[in-house]
């Protein structure tokens, strides 16, 4: 069965990309599958999982809302980074 934690906070510099990717590493070493969603427009979540330069990747969550708002079809596999 899965299971959804979201961490979120208003305020910045509080540790939540840190506690994300560190949760996200744990649970991935522990055999667990672990979808990470970055919605940070700095993208640091991104970053910190090893993609150094977001800006190049050819699809973002952006575009997935947008398409989402427009009603277009979605393919998943258009959005995730591995």
């Amino acid at each position: 069965m899965s299971q959804v934690i979201a961490v979120a906070n208003q305020k910045g510099g509080v540790s939540k990309t840190t506690t994300v990717a560190n949760l996200g590493v744990a649970l991935a070493n522990e055999g667990e599958r672990v979808l990470a969603i970055d919605l940070d427009p700095q993208a640091n979540l991104t970053m910190s999982l090893g993609c150094q330069s977001p800006d190049s990747l050819p699809y973002t969550v952006s575009d997935a809302l947008e398409k989402a708002i427009r009603e277009e079809s979605i393919d998943p596999l258009e959005a995730v980074a591995t």
